[in-house]
């Protein structure tokens, strides 16, 4: 897949593109994405994904903008094993938003011809949300493309949304989280030099750096999968503040079980399959020990029995 950040310079191909914040990549998504991949396998044409970074809402109205569930690049990795061709990276602006739906069209298929266009259900683009399915049925149909127009996936009774699955991961629910993205929730990020607290209890984890922005499920411990190098290893997860050791900034460590290497300055994939319990404070860094091993035994028959 190649990725454009902002519309090419070059002209594509004549394709089929759909539009999107696609956080998350949930099933949803996949539906939609899925539907590119025939419609335009039936013609031979290439696929086109646009995404915005950063979320719209980040920009028009920041007090209300959502953690995301997906970086560009773990969007771009998602994308990418579906099996779409390119993938526009929109940076969202002010500027961009007060563009109206026919000049953003205008705009976009100048880089980007169209064969047809595929939509979910509550698509809307442009200034004042204008431009909506009915014009983009009437644009399509002068421009000499198709519109098909998606209809909601559900699961479990409700519509699923990244809204949905940001809920689920910050209470904790990472399993149910799962079932709607399709797969584990994960965080891809560099691994940090941490302060040693760890190795010293013999437990030495991976300090993981988070991209700003970028959702963590709630504090606690968690059984994990982590990816390194094309090989999954078991592992465990601890999230929170170490308030056994009285500390107040936000860490992400991971315990990785089997694995022996030097990772700092690598980048890793962790992938939460189950929470395990909550974070607390022991009375001593023993009972914390202690505490761990048992948090060690449950992750191996989590990961062993899934």
């Amino acid at each position: 897949m190649e990725t454009h950040f902002d519309l090419p310079h070059r002209p594509l191909p004549r394709g089929w593109l759909t539009i999107g914040s696609f956080d998350g990549v949930h099933r949803g998504h996949v539906k939609v994405v899925r539907r590119l991949l025939q419609l335009a396998r039936r013609q031979g044409a290439p696929t086109v994904v646009m995404t915005f970074d950063p979320h719209p809402r980040c920009v028009l109205a920041p007090d209300t903008c959502p953690l995301s569930l997906t970086t560009v690049d773990e969007k771009a990795v998602v994308l990418a094993e579906l099996g779409v061709d390119h993938l526009v990276v929109m940076p969202f602006t002010h500027r961009l938003s007060q563009l109206t739906a026919t000049e953003f069209m205008d705009r976009t298929m100048a880089s980007v011809p169209l064969s047809g266009l595929v939509i979910g259900y509550d698509f809307v683009l442009g200034h004042q949300r204008r431009g909506d399915r009915a014009f983009l049925e009437r644009y399509g149909e002068h421009r000499g493309f198709a519109v098909e127009v998606i209809t909601p996936h559900s699961a479990e009774g409700h519509v699923i949304s990244s809204s949905r699955v940001r809920e689920l991961l910050q209470e904790g629910q990472v399993a149910h989280a799962a079932r709607l993205l399709g797969r584990d929730y994960s965080v891809t990020s560099f691994v940090e030099h941490g302060t040693g607290t760890g190795t010293r209890i013999g437990f030495p984890t991976a300090n993981l750096t988070i991209t700003p922005n970028k959702l963590v499920p709630k504090n606690g411990v968690y059984a994990v999968w982590v990816d390194i190098g094309g090989k999954a290893y078991p592992g465990a997860l601890n999230a929170g503040y170490r308030p056994t050791f009285g500390e107040n900034r936000l860490t992400v460590e991971a315990f990785i079980f089997d694995f022996e290497g030097d990772i700092y300055h690598q980048d890793v994939r962790v992938r939460f399959v189950q929470r395990i319990r909550d974070e607390k404070r022991f009375e001593s860094p023993e009972a914390l020990v202690k505490q761990i091993g048992k948090d060690v035994a449950r992750a191996r028959a989590i990961l062993k029995a899934g």
